[in-house]
């Protein structure tokens, strides 16, 4: 009533809309006939003229009439078909970014053919989204004669499994032709050709896909999309509602080394006590220095370096993730406690309620090794390198719009999600209704022969008001007390109609259902329906019984699911009633069925066909598009019966007859062309009468066609006589669009039809809402089972129930969308960086601005360490080592500290170099001494708070233990070694008692207790001391000590005795490095007559350093058993660098460490110039080859005139001013593109990085719910804290690998090989390609 008042008063905003829109079409219609003579190159070239409008400044609403116009010539020229009003009110609906609401059959597919023009115009690309492939291919075959009419080409996406793992995709090229469907009239072409069209389908998955990959290309070129510009959504409730939520993932294995996990599952079970240390209530697991130690020594492999044990290269940090997860698999996770082993597979056990967790993963390598550990099959784990939403990638389009027969139901979300309004189109038949007196038809409502209301369409100038054409019958649902009452009702209802010859659509909300569904459809299946049907109907005669609501308890047993009923029993109460027989076939019993079907004698054969084979029919599950589109086309024919789940067929109109192949409409209106001024308004029936005046003769090549059209027509008025199509809801869905959807297949295009559903108090949403309600008033009035319940107050009440639903999925999805934006906007600004650095011509000034960030803090922190400065040193030269290749020499910073030094000392008189260079190594070697000695005395510091520790620990663990004993039953006798085995397990220490105190363990006596913590205490004074040697002697050398040799000594005269050991050996390494006769000055001495002039060079000098540093050392070889000279370092000069540092500023070293590395930047570019320049002289290459820009930025370098004259030379007879000017160009454009590749392998790295724990972060945050906080306040700062996180650790990324990551060959300079032979690669020796490493893996393993 309040609707019908807003109308009253003129506040329906649609009618107003409609109202302009039917201006709108009035402009298009005028435009009809003058565009009806135009010639096809006329109409053609109409494409260019709205082009050229356009640019000059006119608006796509400017050109809509005449687009629209030249559109629907368009097609009726070319497929047949001439847009009605209505389709062109959608079609403006749509160029408006609406949904347009349209009924089923309304023809959206020619509907979008008008905005996709319209918008195509602009050049920047339009996408039209379907739900299947196979609707891509179709509907682009089949509107593309209409496009290429006007000039526009169309592109077709496909899977990844039919276009090359995505890599290609199709344009529709209608000259191709194939067998096969899927490859007719479509052509293979890489994917950005197809997207170049002007025109691209394809699913909603497949659009986004490729978004993501374009994200994760290393090459602008590599991208494939053009614009989010214009996207019309088909099925928009299905992609933008139901898939809303789908994650698009693009995932792979984060590792394919899983023998690792097996390796160091080996490794672990090998270790020895004092290997690990375990402390199960913080769950961490660790190892000793002396566990790295034997670690090391089994895999052959070092796990760090031990002059700067901190600092882990990649390879190394990669090892030390197998590792850290192999020791929590050992020590932290057992068996059927944290997990259990099942059919092969290690299946998690929930902590809290121990119920098993098939399918969950651990993450970060755990469950591998924990798969690893029990020796079942490791699988490799996924990490997500790219994900977005269904719903957060359709945000990003300019343009929105969508089309479905069912969107009102949600038109809020459509509007608060998506700001998209729902504009409901009327049909073509209410539009000609609506005209007022002018209206061809009007509206009449009727009852039919059961009594139910319904409303047809009759010609206003028809006195008889006969019926043209049909309004949908929906009927009320019936309600059944039981699923299997229910079932025997549809399958009845299905049997009925299916002998008569009207076709069905049986509707299910699962594949399950469709199955159970179908075998109630078996011949096994039908005869025992007729079958119970026959004894419940001879038991109502005998007992002069008429069908009533009541339950009848003689009948009951008939109640049971028909296939678990007894045979034996049904022919039992058969022979009571005395029915001669209970074969359905025989002839009494068929024609009593005819009678219980409501069937005319002439339904007999049919009848006898179904009772012996079935109910023919087809089940469609969503699963196999093409196929299934094709089978759902035919759903209209004569007797034809469907199953299908909701998305089974979508996008496929049912037509009453059958299929109608799309070139036949056309061919008829070509035999008629020349009888009919007006055939495009012509309906199918007044075609078919017109094609029976026209005589055969005149059929010409069309003959074939003209007869499967009449074919089609005859079927189709067999069809209808009959009713039209039935549609058979089996169960009410959530969402009431899902059930709008079923029922709007029927009477399509003013056919008729009819729909009806079928529920019980046992399915869900009667279950969940209401249903117990209505269940006990069936039961208080003893209803039959098999009596339907037909009351409105049910039918509402379910609506009731699917209306809050459909809420709380709403508030669902809006609440996650606020998740969903954090991670959108962190999206935004990294694909923006990924496309600043792909666009960006110069990329120095960001590499400079990252590098001074990541200096300045590194400084700071390294500056402000209690320790010294050493780390920051340490740093630098692991980011850059010193650079010596291509004639170019540059040091270290650590180097540049001590050249500097070795200068200033040179000044003074009477200096001598190498007396300057051993003095400069003393010093070094005793700088290195206090070091160490400290880091010694921490060391033994940290043992003996670790030993008193694991000494309370135990000793607890002992008070525990024998408390525990004293509390055992009496009556169980306990065997003492068990007791010993259980006590050692607890303390994991060997214990060993005399036999004496082994008897006495079970009773706990002082005596034996006092014995045992004596043990604990001798052991782990052992274990301490042996760590302690073998630690200091991985870091000084052989010290010649034996753990055995402190035995009975306290803690303090142990630590006193390895101090002063370690001291004695550096002291007596420095004596043998640069006392009197020391290795270092003899190494040097021969060096001496040499030293001349150039002994102040710097690159001179850091030589010397170097040569200084290292030694020869001779070993054996145990494989190939032969002496070997290996190269070792004798000493390391960080921390002298440490004391040249002084006490300058932090500002002052920012400075100077940056310039530092500006300048190797510079040698840098010498070094990939020279290098480029020889691989062009090499391949025999000129100036004039280069890529364009390349030839700009040395004509900009060398002058045109003389880069013209340069440009046929070759390079190998340039003047030397020419090289150097051609090498710094091609070394500057060579470092930039490394940079532009280094930022973005850096950028994505990170990023997959990040995914994985922003994942982790939503997984965890819902417990902040548990403490009173606000789960998404939290999520939101905890997010903001993590991508500065993200931020820095790509900036960190940047500047450790800046200097020495190589570029790929596709860096290189583009060269037209023409005639010329192929280019060489870049030279093996120039600086080795390092992957960026965030720093968050140089701690912790992530196995992308």
């Amino acid at each position: 009533m309040l609707q019908k008042i807003v109308r009253i008063l003129g506040g329906d905003p649609q009618g107003r809309e409609l109202k302009k829109y039917i201006e709108i079409v009035g402009q298009i219609n005028a435009l009809e006939k003058p565009y009806e003579a135009l010639s096809d190159e006329a109409l053609t070239a109409k494409t260019a003229e709205f082009r050229s409008r356009l640019a000059a400044g006119e608006t796509l609403d400017d050109l809509l009439p005449e687009a629209f116009a030249a559109v629907r010539e368009a097609s009726k020229r070319t497929i047949g078909l001439r847009h009605y009003d209505v389709q062109l009110i959608g079609g403006m609906a749509l160029h408006n970014g609406r949904i347009s609401e349209m009924r089923t059959g309304e023809g959206k597919t020619l509907v979008a053919t008008l905005p996709v023009y319209l918008n195509a115009l602009t050049g920047r690309g339009v996408h039209l989204v379907t739900v299947n492939d196979y609707l891509a291919r179709r509907d682009a075959r089949w509107m593309a004669p209409i496009y290429n009419l006007l000039g526009l080409t169309i592109g077709v996406l496909q899977m990844a499994s039919r276009t090359e793992n995505g890599r290609k995709a199709f344009v529709v090229d209608l000259t191709k032709t194939s067998p096969f469907e899927d490859q007719d009239k479509i052509r293979l072409v890489d994917r950005g050709e197809a997207y170049k069209a002007d025109i691209v389908y394809g699913t909603n998955s497949e659009f986004g896909f490729d978004f993501l990959r374009d994200n994760l290309t290393m090459r602008l070129s590599e991208r494939v999309q053009r614009d989010h510009y214009f996207a019309i959504v088909d099925e928009v409730d299905n992609i933008l509602i139901d898939e809303a939520r789908t994650p698009l993932i693009i995932s792979g294995p984060a590792s394919d080394d899983t023998e690792w996990y097996v390796k160091m599952a080996q490794v672990v079970r090998s270790l020895r006590p004092e290997d690990i240390e375990v402390n199960e209530r913080d769950r961490n697991a660790i190892l000793t220095e002396v566990g790295e130690a034997h670690v090391e020594e089994i895999l052959g492999i070092p796990l760090r370096d031990p002059d700067r044990p901190e600092d882990i290269n990649p390879e190394q940090a990669r090892l030390w993730g197998y590792l850290e997860q192999s020791l929590k698999a050992q020590y932290l996770f057992r068996r059927n406690k944290d997990y259990i082993v099942q059919s092969g597979k290690v299946v998690i056990v929930d902590e809290f309620t121990g119920r098993l967790m098939p399918g969950r993963r651990w993450s970060e390598g755990l469950h591998q090794a924990v798969e690893a550990k029990e020796g079942v099959r490791v699988e490799p784990e996924n990490v997500t390198y790219a994900t977005i939403t269904i719903q957060n990638y359709f945000r990003m389009y300019e343009k929105l719009c969508g089309m479905t027969g069912t969107a009102k139901t949600e038109a809020e979300e459509f509007a608060k999600i998506y700001k998209l309004d729902v504009f409901q189109i009327p049909t073509n038949l209410e539009y000609q209704a609506m005209g007022g007196p002018a209206a061809r038809f009007i509206e009449v409502t009727a009852k039919d022969e059961q009594g139910y209301k319904h409303q047809y369409y009759a010609r206003r100038d028809d006195p008889r008001q006969a019926p043209i054409f049909f309004r949908r019958k929906d009927y009320p649902d019936v309600i059944y007390r039981s699923e299997e009452a229910k079932l025997r009702a549809i399958t009845t209802e299905a049997l009925r109609y299916h002998i008569q010859g009207r076709p069905q659509l049986i509707g299910t909300t699962s594949v399950e259902h469709s199955e159970r569904l179908s075998d109630r459809f078996s011949a096994e299946a039908i005869r025992r329906l007729a079958q119970v049907m026959l004894l419940r109907d001879f038991w109502l005669t005998k007992n002069n019984r008429q069908p009533n609501e009541q339950s009848i308890p003689e009948l009951a047993f008939l109640n049971k699911p028909l296939m678990e009923l007894n045979p034996g029993e049904m022919r039992q109460s058969a022979r009571s009633l005395g029915m001669s027989s209970l074969n359905p076939e025989d002839a009494d019993n068929v024609t009593r069925l005819l009678q219980l079907l409501e069937l005319t004698p002439d339904d007999q054969p049919r009848l006898l066909k179904v009772l012996q084979a079935g109910i023919t029919h087809q089940v469609l599950n969503a699963r196999k598009h093409d196929e299934e589109s094709k089978i759902i086309a035919r759903a209209g024919g004569f007797g034809a019966v469907t199953i299908a789940t909701n998305m089974a067929g979508r996008g496929v109109d049912i037509r009453l007859g059958g299929e109608l192949a799309d070139g036949i409409r056309p061919d008829v209106l070509r035999v008629l062309r020349r009888a009919e001024s007006d055939l495009y308004n012509l309906t199918d029936e007044e075609l078919y009468r017109s094609l029976q005046e026209v005589p055969p003769d005149q059929y010409g090549i069309y003959a074939e066609s003209v007869q499967t059209f009449q074919q089609f027509m005859e079927e189709m008025a067999r069809v209808r006589a009959l009713g039209g199509l039935h549609v058979i809801g089996s169960e009410r869905h959530e969402a009431r669009r899902i059930d709008n959807q079923l029922r709007g297949r029927a009477a399509r295009q003013g056919d008729p039809g009819s729909s009806r559903f079928y529920l019980s108090l046992e399915d869900d949403l009667m279950r969940l809402f209401g249903g117990q309600q209505v269940e006990n008033l069936v039961s208080r009035f003893n209803l039959d089972e098999n009596i339907p319940i037909e009351v409105g107050l049910v039918g509402r009440m379910v609506e009731q129930s699917q209306e809050r639903v459909e809420g709380a999925n709403f508030d669902m999805r809006k609440h996650l969308l606020e998740y969903d934006d954090v991670l959108n906007s962190q999206r935004h600004r990294i694909y923006a960086q990924r496309d600043r650095v792909f666009t960006k011509a110069d990329l120095s000034d960001d590499g400079a601005e990252m590098l001074q960030a990541e200096v300045n803090k590194r400084v700071e922190a390294g500056l402000s360490d209690p320790e010294g400065p050493w780390k920051l040193l340490a740093y630098l030269e692991e980011i850059q080592p010193p650079i010596q290749h291509e004639g170019v020499s540059y040091p270290t910073y650590t180097h540049q500290l001590l050249v500097e030094e070795i200068q200033r000392r040179l000044q003074a008189p009477g200096a001598d170099l190498l007396n300057v260079l051993v003095n400069l190594a003393a010093e070094a070697l005793d700088a290195e001494r206090d070091h160490l000695l400290n880091s010694v005395r921490q060391l033994l510091e940290k043992l003996e708070e670790t030993y008193k520790q694991q000494l309370s620990e135990r000793t607890d663990l002992l008070d525990t233990f024998m408390e525990g004993l004293k509390d055992r039953e009496d009556d169980q006798p306990v065997r003492a070694q068990t007791v010993l085995d259980e006590l050692s397990a607890a303390l994991r220490l060997p214990i060993k008692l005399t036999p004496d105190q082994l008897r006495a363990l079970p009773e706990g006596g002082r005596p034996v207790v006092t014995a045992i913590r004596q043990q604990i205490a001798d052991n782990l004074i052992i274990l301490t001391i042996t760590r302690a040697v073998i630690t200091l002697e991985r870091r000084v050398g052989d010290l010649g000590l034996r753990p055995a040799q402190f035995q009975g000594l306290e803690w303090d005269e142990v630590a006193d005795a390895l101090f002063t050991a370690v001291d004695s050996a550096l002291i007596a390494r420095r004596d043998r490095l640069v006392g009197a006769e020391g290795q270092i000055a003899r190494d040097l001495a021969p060096q001496r007559e040499r030293l001349g002039d150039s002994a102040s060079l710097p690159n001179y000098l850091l030589g010397l350093l170097i040569f200084t540093a290292q030694g020869a050392q001779q070993d054996f070889d145990a494989r190939t058993h032969r002496r070997v000279v290996r190269r070792v370092v004798r000493l390391t000069y960080i921390f002298l660098a440490t004391h040249l540092l002084g006490k300058r500023s932090t500002e002052d070293v920012s400075e100077s460490v940056f310039n530092h590395l500006k300048g190797a930047e510079a040698a840098m570019q010498i070094v990939w110039g020279r290098a480029e320049w020889n691989r062009l002289r090499q391949s025999e290459a000129t100036l004039g080859q280069l890529d364009p820009a390349l030839q700009d930025l040395l004509s900009a370098a060398l002058g045109t005139d003389r880069l013209e004259k340069l440009a046929a030379t070759p390079l190998a007879e340039f003047e030397p001013a020419d090289r150097d000017a051609a090498v710094n160009v091609l070394g500057a454009r060579l470092q930039n593109e490394s940079y532009r590749e280094l930022l973005l392998r850096v950028i994505s790295n990170n990023w997959v990085d990040y995914l994985t724990r922003i994942e982790a972060l939503r997984v965890s945050i819902t417990m902040e719910s548990y403490a009173q906080r606000d789960p998404l306040v939290q999520y939101k700062g905890r997010a903001s804290e993590l991508f500065s996180e993200l931020l820095a650790e790509i900036r960190s990324g940047v500047a450790t690998s800046m200097f020495t990551y190589r570029p790929t060959r596709g860096a290189a300079a583009a060269v037209d090989r023409t005639g010329a032979p192929e280019p060489a690669a870049l030279p093996a020796s120039a600086p080795a390609e390092q992957q960026p490493v965030s720093a968050e893996r140089a701690k912790k393993r992530k196995r992308h």
